[in-house]
């Protein structure tokens, strides 16, 4: 467990409880005086500390501004290089704006390299916010970036091309989802040029053709032509990497990260691109299970609001969740258990509600081949494919 989550199971379930109520969607409906005392009782240095342990310190500065929750001191540096409070959130987001625009510069730069050879790539989870701008809050460690049909090691290479360099520390990447990283030293992180839209445990629930054929493309005059998929498939395919994607699969994983981005991104929808995401969500019961959780646990933590109500049985799942960590503690991540979820996700109910449940021998299927949801999946061969030889078609 990291220092920053340190104390008792109270005490950790205390900070983290301050920091969801600074990252409420709602701010006003947080009452603001008692929050700034229990912010003054974790201190700002751990609170911004906790948030950068959950990768999540843009956007609680951000949320600090929105709320109008920072402190009446003027943003100064003193001789000795320590600074105030204000002065450090002008200068955290000052660095976060400029990373921002220096990933955006090597998108625009990789998108016209790859336009030249035909090549559109689609710019999905963090990447899709720097192609659009929005939300400027949003962080991300590396760019990712789906280039489909077999044609990833060859825009792999176009990479080579302008000065980026794989890392240093080989790895096995014949059936991997994505080429090995690439960076640059005027690039904040890294490159991933991916092969699928995740691991092939994810491409159950939302595939890398669908993905393909979903995005639009944007295109802007010198910055090249790039896919984003839409917003509610954007969410989705958000949700489903944090929760089955790369160990989750065996626990389920609720990263506060992932949880917040879902909930801040989800509030943005509108009512008929929310009502697209629920739809899609409903095409497995599995799937189902954990968008409702998901939605639980978003209204819950970070003050997401629905037209319609919650399941209930999701809301039963996340309150018996939410005990465990105040009784346990919190450390990275909520892990929802593999028993827990499969149950949920084999409920009649739900298997009801999901899309062709009305049959029963559907319903049947689903209760059978369940658990096979869990298992890692082999890569379907048409998503690793060679790259057509020269001289033949696509």
């Amino acid at each position: 467990m990291s220092t920053v989550m340190t104390g008792s199971p109270e005490r950790q379930w205390f900070a983290f409880g301050v920091l969801c109520d600074c990252l409420n969607l709602v701010p006003w409906s947080v009452d603001g005086g008692d929050l700034r005392r229990r912010i003054g009782e974790l201190g700002w240095e751990q609170l911004l500390a906790l948030a950068d342990y959950y990768r999540l310190g843009s956007a609680l500065v951000h949320a600090i501004r929105v709320a109008g929750l920072a402190p009446a001191v003027p943003a100064l540096t003193l001789p000795d290089g320590r600074m105030t409070i204000t002065a450090e959130f002008a200068r955290r987001d000052a660095e976060h704006l400029q990373r921002r625009e220096v990933l955006g510069q090597r998108l625009d730069e990789l998108a016209l390299a790859f336009n030249a050879e035909g090549i559109v790539p689609i710019a999905i989870k963090g990447g899709r916010s720097v192609r659009l701008g929005s939300p400027a809050w949003r962080s991300l460690r590396d760019l990712d970036l789906l280039v489909p049909h077999g044609r990833a090691p060859r825009a792999q290479e176009i990479a080579f091309g302008i000065g980026y360099r794989e890392s240093d520390t080989p790895r096995p990447r014949m059936f991997h989802h994505h080429q090995r990283e690439l960076y640059r030293d005027d690039m904040p992180g890294w490159i991933e040029i991916h092969r699928r839209a995740g691991l092939s445990r994810v491409e159950q629930f939302i595939s890398t053709p669908e993905v393909v054929a979903s995005a639009a493309m944007v295109e802007a005059l010198g910055r090249g032509r790039v896919g984003v998929l839409p917003a509610h498939l954007h969410v989705l395919q958000g949700l489903i990497h944090h929760h089955v994607g790369h160990r989750a699969v065996k626990r389920g994983i609720i990263h506060p990260k992932g949880l917040y981005e879902f909930a801040a991104e989800m509030a943005a929808l509108d009512t008929g691109e929310r009502q697209l995401l629920a739809r899609r969500a409903a095409r497995h019961p599995r799937l189902l299970a954990v968008f409702e959780l998901w939605t639980a646990a978003a209204v819950d933590l970070f003050g997401l609001h629905l037209e319609e109500p919650l399941a209930a049985d999701a809301s039963n799942w996340w309150s018996g969740l939410r005990r465990r960590l105040v009784e346990r503690g919190i450390d990275s991540s909520i892990s929802t258990g593999a028993e827990d979820e499969l149950r949920a996700a084999t409920t009649a109910e739900r298997m009801r509600r999901a899309a062709g449940g009305a049959s029963a021998a559907k319903r049947l299927y689903w209760r059978i081949t369940m658990p096979l949801s869990f298992v890692k999946r082999p890569v379907p061969p048409s998503l690793v494919r060679r790259p057509p030889r020269p001289g033949r078609g696509p």
